[in-house]
């Protein structure tokens, strides 16, 4: 359904869709595939050996599978959890985040993670609306696992999370007080695709008149559909989005006039499933998807480290920088360090237009510089590794 593309893109952190909206789902995927296998790949840095073993654990009466990964000749005292975005994963057989993992256990982390439900060897079926919440209760429980097993480094647990990981880490805190967290392009409180719609629409070439009139058409309709309105409301002020040749393109919008009564049954379905958490702003005329999450990250009593793309054109890090500065970075506990690249995306990668989806083979899809060592230095500064 066309609206599911905003319960879809709140967790975006690589390419997400929906049939009517973004790009059609199996594209999507395979897209997202590539940019998580090749993800900051081309790291010039000499590793130590790795040893790797499964790991596996229970949550919701389903085993849930990953690896452990450790340096061979050293003897971890921190482990640090991966928490990645939106999407599917394929950690084990897909090998991603290879080159993160290894700068990781290189500095002396033992490394934890796993494919989410319905994905790689876990059982289950993938839910494309995980709640956050859900998230962070799948999190609790491969830490309880990892505290029994005692695996190396489980003294002392902290975080690398990306994009949708920045609501869930401090989910987990609240029940799990954490050691560290580097946050990767996090999220503030608030849905975050009319951010990337209007963003790309400018990097496509639409003037500023053009790009606010296909805004404010996404920005009535969500408030429609966050406000229980009905479907025919919702697709009268969407129109706009439907006639633009470039929204189609970049979001899959469909130019159909036609509407089914499965439609509508589709939009009732997924405006209920929506707005059963959270909350509409009013003010900001967003979704607020977790209430009081300031409080929330005011809970955080550990060292932090955000890093940020300058040119992420899918989520707006200024506002979460501004959300941590005043939240967390009052917060004497937190000790928070903010780090922004220059000309990198979303994924802190360098990029040329940082366009969503853009095809960054030219520059070998490479990483921010500097982006790994600000990570080993941060790690050392807090005594996290030697």
């Amino acid at each position: 359904m066309v609206h599911s593309l905003i319960a879809k893109t709140l967790f975006v952190s690589w390419q997400e869709s929906s049939k009517n909206t973004i790009l059609p789902m199996r594209k999507t995927r395979a897209f997202t595939c590539l940019l998580l296998i090749i993800y900051l790949w081309g790291t010039p840095k000499a590793f130590g050996q790795t040893v790797s073993e499964p790991f596996e654990f229970q949550f919701e009466n389903k085993t849930l599978r990953g690896l452990i990964e450790k340096p061979e000749h050293q003897t971890p005292k921190a482990l640090v959890i991966i928490i990645p975005g939106y999407g599917k994963t394929n950690f084990v057989e897909g090998n991603w985040y290879s080159s993160l993992r290894k700068n990781l256990t290189a500095a002396g982390l033992t490394v934890a993670f796993w494919d989410k439900m319905g994905c790689g060897k876990s059982d289950g079926t993938f839910d494309a609306q995980q709640p956050v919440e859900n998230s962070a209760h799948e999190a609790i429980a491969a830490i309880e696992e990892i505290k029994r097993l005692q695996i190396p480094g489980s003294s002392k647990i902290g975080f690398w999370g990306i994009s949708r990981a920045g609501w869930i880490v401090p989910l987990i805190n609240e029940q799990f007080p954490m050691d560290f967290w580097i946050s990767v392009s996090g999220t503030d409180d608030k849905e975050n695709f009319g951010y990337l719609l209007k963003s790309n629409l400018r990097i496509a070439g639409k003037s500023v008149e053009e790009t606010d009139t296909l805004y404010n058409a996404w920005m009535l309709g969500h408030k429609i559909f966050g406000t229980h309105g009905t479907y025919m409301d919702y697709f009268e002020a969407t129109r706009p989005l439907r006639q633009d040749s470039l929204s189609r393109k970049l979001f899959g919008y469909t130019q159909t006039s036609e509407v089914t009564e499965a439609d509508i049954q589709e939009f009732k379905q997924e405006q209920e499933q929506y707005t059963s958490k959270g909350h509409f702003d009013a003010e900001s005329g967003l979704w607020a998807v977790i209430d009081n999450f300031d409080q929330t990250l005011l809970k955080v009593n550990c060292p932090v480290l955000a890093l940020f793309g300058a040119k992420d054109s899918q989520v707006d890090w200024r506002k979460t920088k501004k959300l941590y500065e005043e939240t967390m970075g009052v917060n004497p506990d937190s000790e928070l360090t903010v780090k922004v690249f220059e000309n990198c995306n979303h994924v802190l990668q360098k990029c040329i237009s940082c366009a969503w989806g853009e095809d960054l083979s030219a520059l070998q899809w490479q990483a921010c510089d500097g982006y790994y060592e600000t990570m080993e230095g941060w790690l050392k500064k807090h005594r996290i590794i030697e």
